[in-house]
């Protein structure tokens, strides 16, 4: 299952659907989904944990496309969102309130207003102050029994890159030992709350067992804490952050997760929630760029393409290495190359010393693995629009889920102003 994308007749496609033909209708950069690999994925999942109660949530910031929601939804899946935006979006996506998990480090006033308003599944709190908001805004409105988490931050190095670690002590995510006993007093034999739930999210791109198996050491020892206070837990979310391949090499398996996690979720008796993004929808999409230009240097080819850190930050932000395929194979020897954006920053690159093909001008690349963090991280830097998204559905028909942006739409909440 590491990509769902492969060659037929030296052409770069899936279930028979050709990516050449794909960008030629809809035009590039563009981001091209695989569906039955995200339906899989959440399968493989449902099994590994089947053995204990288990709740999936989907991460809503791994790729937020509002038909992507509403697919989920159907396979009855959680939320997990992190924004008043997002918790929008899964509201037009007719997510029912009762599925949705609310985290977030920095919620406004105005974000837990509509959080507690909308009798959602769990609000999650990440310090002292926002449980004393919570009350408070609980109180306003007339609620009661608010049903509410407080994430844990057990100080658990993750083994990941440092920008996507969230679980270590000097991270700005959850509570930290010292406060938690405080943001306990805070909710617990409270009539406006209801302390239901503790959550732990340790990082994403985790391929290392043990930092799940220390981090819920804390938890758990969290939760004993809660009980003895007279907490009616019902829920440990312990986050997700399953890490996949991006060059192709294994990496766990779901199975491997469950086997770390679900063992000290069932000493507590209470029910496990999970929250996956990038493992679910990562290796389901690619990125089409093409080539405008081709320049030589000392050591290496240079392709340009339309394609840049304003489509797929993740290359630019953390140094990730996504693979790179020419859509068409093509003759001739394969040597370092660098793909590099149209964005004037020496940083847009979406890869670097690659062994390619030679290629021309108008050939087309895919960046595979670029389901997650690709779209839902992308900027309008330099005025570039954003790009379309298309899937590829079970019957293999290729349909449009986002349409292109153009410079319009891009102006358009600006030109009130002149």
């Amino acid at each position: 299952m590491s990509t769902p994308f492969d060659y037929a007749d030296g052409e770069l496609g899936v279930d028979g659907v050709s990516l050449a033909d794909v960008a030629s209708e809809f035009g590039t950069p563009l981001y091209v989904y695989h569906r039955p690999t995200i339906g899989a994925r959440l399968a493989t999942v449902r099994e590994a944990f089947g053995g204990y109660p288990t709740r999936v949530c989907y991460s809503v910031k791994a790729n937020s496309n509002l038909r992507l929601l509403k697919w989920l939804d159907s396979l009855e899946v959680g939320f997990d969102v992190v924004s008043g935006g997002e918790l929008e979006r899964a509201v037009i996506a007719g997510v029912a309130a009762e599925r949705v998990v609310f985290a977030g480090v920095g919620k406004t006033n105005a974000e837990l207003e509509r959080a507690v308003a909308s009798e959602l599944w769990m609000i999650t709190l990440e310090s002292v102050e926002e449980a004393e908001a919570v009350t408070r805004l609980a109180n306003a409105l007339g609620r009661s029994a608010v049903p509410v988490a407080l994430r844990i931050n057990p100080d658990v190095d993750a083994l990941t890159h440092p920008h996507i670690t969230t679980g270590r002590g000097m991270d700005k995510f959850g509570l930290i030992p010292s406060e938690f006993a405080d943001a306990l007093d805070r909710v617990v034999n409270r009539p406006e709350v209801e302390l239901v739930g503790l959550h732990m999210h340790l990082g994403s791109q985790i391929t290392d067992m043990r930092p799940y198996e220390l981090g819920l050491e804390e938890v758990v020892r969290c939760a004993e804490q809660a009980r003895e206070m007279g907490a009616p837990l019902k829920w440990i979310n312990a986050g997700g952050g399953f890490g996949i391949s991006y060059d192709g090499e294994p990496v766990p398996a779901a199975a491997d997760f469950a086997a770390a996690i679900a063992p000290t979720i069932r000493a507590t008796g209470v029910e496990l929630v999970l929250e996956l993004g990038r493992f679910l929808v990562g290796p389901a999409g690619c990125l089409l760029t093409k080539v405008l230009y081709n320049k030589s240097r000392p050591d290496r080819r240079l392709a340009i393409v339309d394609g840049g850190m304003t489509t797929l930050l993740r290359p630019a932000l953390y140094g990730a290495e996504h693979r790179v395929w020419p859509v068409k194979e093509h003759g001739g020897a394969r040597e370092p190359t660098d793909v590099g954006g149209p964005i004037c920053e020496s940083t847009d690159y979406l890869a670097r010393s690659r062994p390619l093909p030679p290629l021309g001008s108008g050939a087309l690349l895919a960046v595979l693995d670029a389901g997650a963090y690709g779209m839902s991280m992308a900027s309008h830097y330099n005025s570039h629009p954003c790009p379309a998204e298309v899937w590829i559905t079970e019957d293999g028909e290729v349909e449009l889920i986002r349409r292109r942006e153009t410079i319009e739409d891009l102006l358009a909440i600006e030109m009130e102003a002149l």
